[in-house]
């Protein structure tokens, strides 16, 4: 396979996808961190954290915009579209920055994959009657 190549640009986006959505799960449903609280007796009492369902004041819309930027960018590598895939990527590299502090950072890995991706496309079309890669 060549480095240059839409299906390597495809099974790229397709794995960032596959990233972002089980990041999604996991974040939605497991809990976040840990929290601490003082008893009558003066004691402190660790205890499990919340999961991002009852902490989300937008609800399951900050997990699902990086999987749908993931699905665009999908879908764009599998029509050859690079403009919509390489702004695809760049929109889920700023949301990955601006949530950095959150859960920004669980998204970096789908970020690298999207670049690569857009690296991999090539940035000219072969003949429609060429030979099949």
């Amino acid at each position: 396979m060549k480095w240059r190549d839409w299906r390597l640009a495809s099974y790229l986006a397709l794995a960032g996808l596959l990233w972002c959505v089980a990041v999604g799960f996991l974040l939605w449903f497991l809990p976040l961190g840990s929290s601490s609280s003082s008893s009558s007796a003066g004691e402190t009492v660790a205890g499990a954290g919340e999961s991002f369902a009852s902490l989300s004041g937008y609800g399951p819309l900050p997990l699902i915009v990086p999987a749908v930027l993931c699905g665009v960018a999908t879908w764009s590598a599998l029509r050859h579209h690079r403009l919509v895939l390489i702004l695809s990527t760049v929109l889920l590299g700023l949301y990955a920055l601006l949530g950095g502090f959150s859960i920004g950072f669980a998204y970096v890995p789908a970020v690298l994959a999207m670049i690569i991706a857009c690296l991999a496309s090539s940035a000219s079309r072969s003949p429609q009657g060429g030979t099949p890669r």
